[in-house]
């Protein structure tokens, strides 16, 4: 599913536009963004946590020991799913559109 089919359906359930959905969605990405950027984690409720990473630097030789290769730190977002979403995947619950 990508982000134009994710936004249809959930306009097509909450009853909303595509617009208001599309506008929600923009908003909620860059407010995540803007959190881990301030090293802050982000928890959404029922679906994971967002935080970042940081690997330390490197040097990796050549199997043959003539040349190095160094990498610097990085740092990078990490999104962990929640248990109770995991465990409704692996039980294979569907969306149960009479409710």
């Amino acid at each position: 599913m990508n982000k134009k089919e994710f936004i249809n359906e959930v306009a097509k359930r909450s009853m909303v536009t595509d617009y208001m959905v599309n506008e929600i969605y923009n908003i909620s990405s860059e407010l995540v963004a803007e959190k881990l950027i301030s090293d802050e984690e982000v928890e959404i409720p029922k679906l994971g946590r967002f935080r970042l990473s940081t690997r330390k630097a490197t040097i990796y030789k050549n199997l043959f020991g003539k040349k190095e290769k160094t990498v610097a730190m990085t740092t990078y977002p990490i999104f962990k799913i929640c248990n109770s979403l995991k465990m409704r995947v692996k039980n294979g619950h569907k969306y149960d559109k009479s409710i």
